[in-house]
Order: structure tokens, then sequence, then C-alpha cells
């Protein structure tokens, strides 16, 4: 019999525990209701004859700014933003608010990446070109807010913090198998990766410092703080912040000699899969990640939890 444990994840990241049953073990899939992933790749730029030619013209700044810690950490470092216009194209066409959250509604303003510099400091650790590159949207949001929490895991962490993903717009996110309301195109999201500490420790970092949602990757850790307020530099008028609505992730357990567990709803990249063998006592006898796992002969259960968020354990054959 197949024992389904779904962990739904609360708004500090970490899941409770619902505990159900099946009978078919090849086709019964667990659930949870998170998500998120990495796309550190820079796209080749080579373009056909069909790609549009690249908009050169600069918008005039909107009056507005948006401001940011910056080196000194006083937070006047601002840079000037200029008004959406829908002459962008599908590139900033935002999807309606997922389930109707004020969270999750367009913005207004952006940074125009061709008329800043790329290397202006947002934080004492980070520039502005670690979170927002014109290849992947020429105008970009990221909130200060986002920009302060990955100070405060680098202070943390005592070293680098390597950014694999910041902001996305809407035409490049789908590119890499973003969710359609990824909160990469919001601003307030990062995968992240650090040598001088492993996902776990960074997981619990984002927990500390109030992630609306943490996913964890094979390579790296997906923070964003969706249930902060949005900056109003970007989005205008404040709303008061309710819990955001968060993706839905599901995984299934395939016995054999090497063991598989499928896994759909993780927006880019594979999801960490920590796995554990017990004999018929119970104990533990084996631990390992990995994609797949060869449990060893004594094995009489095998258990999976995929992406810290859903765990599946069934009696091995």
């Amino acid at each position: 019999m197949l024992i389904v444990l779904t962990l739904a994840c609360t708004s500090g990241g970490f899941p409770d525990v619902v505990i159900g049953k099946a009978d078919s073990a090849d086709s019964t899939w667990g659930f949870d209701t998170s998500t998120e992933g990495e796309d550190s790749q820079r796209p080749d730029d080579s373009a056909d004859d069909s790609d549009p030619p690249e908009d050169t013209s600069v918008p005039e700044p909107s009056g507005e700014e948006v401001c940011y810690l910056g080196a000194d950490r006083k937070g006047v470092t601002c840079l000037p933003l200029v008004d959406y216009d829908p002459a962008w194209g599908d590139d900033y066409e935002y999807p309606d608010p997922l389930s109707g959250s004020a969270q999750y509604r367009a913005p207004i303003r952006f940074l125009d990446l061709n008329a800043v510099d790329a290397a202006t400091k947002l934080a004492p650790n980070f520039v502005l070109s670690e979170v927002a590159q014109d290849w992947k949207g020429r105008y970009a949001v990221f909130q200060p807010h986002a920009v302060e929490r990955l100070q405060d895991i680098r202070d943390a962490i005592g070293g680098p913090l390597t950014i694999n993903s910041g902001y996305r717009n809407i035409s490049y996110n789908a590119s890499v198998g973003g969710a359609g309301s990824s909160r990469h195109v919001y601003g307030d999201a990062a995968d992240m990766a650090s040598s001088l500490a492993d996902l776990e420790e960074l997981g619990e970092l984002c927990a500390d410092l109030g992630a609306g949602y943490i996913g964890y990757y094979s390579s790296h850790v997906h923070c964003d703080w969706r249930d902060d307020p949005l900056e109003p530099a970007f989005y205008g008028s404040a709303f008061a912040p309710a819990a955001a609505p968060k993706p839905e992730h599901r995984a299934r357990l395939v016995p054999g000699p090497t063991w598989t567990a499928p896994a759909e709803g993780w927006d880019e990249g594979e999801p960490l899969r920590e796995w554990r063998a017990y004999d018929a006592a119970g104990a533990l006898i084996a631990e390992a990640r990995g994609d797949t796992f060869t449990p060893p002969t004594l094995t009489a259960e095998v258990e999976v939890t995929v992406g810290r968020a859903v765990t599946l354990r069934q009696p091995a054959r």
C-alpha cells in the first residue's frame, strides 16, 4: 500500500503534514501547495530573420525613483523609473492577478536597464546586474526589500552568495519554463547558492527572514517574499498584504531496481530528492540524494522527499 504524505507550505516556508493512503503505487501522486527554479544560462545571442528589431528608444523617466539600501546601507541609492508602455508588447503582458490577489498585480513602473549603470551597488555586496540583466528583459523590477533580504543572508553566511536568477520578464520567464505567475516576474524572488552554506542553511535563513515561499532544487534554493508589501515605486499605492497564493507541486514513486520519483510543478530544474531506506523493523539503513535511488538488499520500505514539499513512502518490491 502506498502512503502519501503531503506537505503544504505555510507562509514561513516549512510544511504541515497531511497523511493519506492509496492502493495504486505506480499511479498515485502526492501533492502540496507550493514552487520555483533556475535560469543562469545566457540564451544564444544569434537571432533569425523573424526576430523583431531591438527597441533602442529611450523612454522618458516617469519622475519616480526607487531607492535601495546601497553600499553605505543608508537607503538613498535611488534609480529613475519609466512608466509601463503597452508598446513593449508580449514581454510585459502580465497575467490577471493569481486568484485575484493584489500581490500579483502588474507593475506600473520599471527600471530601464539601458539607462542605468549595471554596476550600481544596490547593497554592500550586490550590484544591479546580479539581480536584473537586460537579456532577461530590458525593463526590470527588483524590489528593495528583496535586496535587503539577500544582503542579510550574505551577512549571515559571511561570504559569497550566488544569484542564479532574479528578475525575468514575461517572455523570458516562459522560455525557461517558469510558471505564468512566477514571483521572478514580480521582482521579489531569487534563486541562490553558496559555497559557504548548504541548501538547508540557505532555506532556514530565508525562513528566518520571512520568506513567503522556499523551494529546494538539486542545485539551488528559491526564496521569495511574496507576502511582503509591494514596493509603491514599482506598483503604485500600497495595499495591506495578505498571504499570496502558492503554486502546486506533485510527485510519485516508481519502484524498481533503481527507484525514481517523477515530479511536476517545479518551474525550472530538478527538485531536490532525498531518499531513505528502512529495514523490516523500521530502522533507517540508508540515505542518499539524487534523481534516482538504488536501495540496499535488506530494504523493506523506501521513502523520498521531493523539493522539501512532498514526501512519499511505500514498501520495496
